[in-house]
């Protein structure tokens, strides 16, 4: 459950137009900020630079070409993994729930939206491991700017429960995303970067 923890933290910190959609995102380039990101009472922006940190130290035991992947996806994240800049799609922006944050390959229902002007409410639940995964948040959009509060509660397949609340703010910056890769694109490729990994590690 933990590892799937870590892959929500990482949706929520991608950016703040969860569950907006059409009501505030829009193609081009974004930077994103993590403002606030707390599990059971603990903050955990100090954890999650500890962990961009041990990423970086296990590049150099990946093959070849699943290294030069997940340099290219650090890259783009840039330094700081509580700030980085995101290249939003025409497909992304087009999609209603395109920053719903849900655990990669977690059986997750479709999320409830509620929109008032410009403010949106949404609710999502998830399943995975054994586990189970539901928050609920909203956005609100403000010009070029979009901030986002969620609160999730876990509860992993041995009973063990967690809580968690993140806030993040999004600023659109351009509608060129220069040589930065759509996000979309970026999550494609790690996760392919991950199968081949997991296919590529000796069987114990």
């Amino acid at each position: 459950m933990k590892a799937v923890l870590i892959g929500l933290w990482a949706a929520l910190a991608v950016g703040a137009a969860q569950a907006q959609g059409p009501g505030g995102l829009k193609a081009g380039l974004w930077e994103s900020r993590t403002l606030k990101m707390a599990m059971d009472g603990k903050d955990m922006l100090p954890q999650m630079k500890a962990a961009r940190e041990q990423m970086q130290k296990s590049l150099a035991g990946m093959p070849p070409e699943q290294r030069k992947k997940m340099e290219a996806v650090m890259a783009a994240q840039g330094a700081d993994p509580t700030v980085r800049r995101i290249c939003v799609s025409a497909e992304m922006a087009r999609k209603e729930h395109a920053f719903v944050p849900r655990p990669a390959r977690a059986d997750c229902a479709e999320p409830r939206l509620n929109r008032s002007g410009n403010r949106t409410a949404f609710e999502f639940s998830c399943k995975q491991g054994g586990g189970t995964i539901t928050g609920k948040g909203e956005t609100l959009a403000a010009g070029d700017e979009i901030s986002t509060k969620v609160e999730t509660a876990s509860t992993d397949a041995g009973g063990a429960k967690h809580v968690m609340a993140a806030e993040t703010q999004m600023k659109f910056i351009s509608a060129d995303c220069g040589g930065l890769k759509p996000l979309d694109q970026l999550v494609k490729e790690m996760q392919q970067a991950g199968a081949a990994g997991r296919q590529g590690a000796p069987k114990k």
